[in-house]
């Protein structure tokens, strides 16, 4: 069973939601509304914890600018920096995919317009990130973490 946080707000972000509830498969969804709470759930989590995200996914809202800051910020720390981190922008949104990449975003994704669009987008990322990939996990032994446990 995966931990995954989700930072999102506002209608889109309740959708990503409700959508990662019905294909989540029994993972474990923590929904944070914005950086802050980000910042509040991890400060003082270690990385061996039960609690530790295994995948991020994060929902530009209106400022392309803060969630690229907030990547390089997370993807920086040595407790976060091995943690995929999928980000979401609706067309409004209108990021600088370059550098989102650069900052260590694993995926970059539109969501689309329609409820249904954004089922099928989960359905792929479900397929991937929970069946075919390896994403770490923690190390009984250590705060160390394996693709192997």
């Amino acid at each position: 069973m995966l931990n995954l946080w989700l930072i999102a707000s506002g209608e889109q972000g309740e959708n990503l939601e409700e959508v990662l509830r019905m294909n989540s498969l029994g993972h474990n969804l923590t929904v944070l509304a914005n950086e802050g709470e980000f910042d509040q759930c991890a400060e003082n989590l270690e990385v061996n914890s039960r609690r530790f995200p295994h995948l991020l996914m994060y929902l530009i809202d209106d400022n392309p600018d803060a969630a690229s800051a907030w990547l390089q910020r997370v993807k920086s720390s040595a407790e976060f920096r091995h943690v995929p981190a999928i980000v979401f922008y609706t067309q409004e949104a209108r990021p600088d995919v370059r550098t989102l990449y650069a900052h260590g975003a694993a995926s970059v994704i539109r969501v689309p317009v329609g409820f249904q669009g954004l089922v099928e987008i989960m359905r792929v990322i479900e397929a991937y990130w929970f069946n075919v990939t390896l994403v770490p996990k923690r190390s009984p032994v250590s705060g160390l973490t394996s693709a192997n446990n």
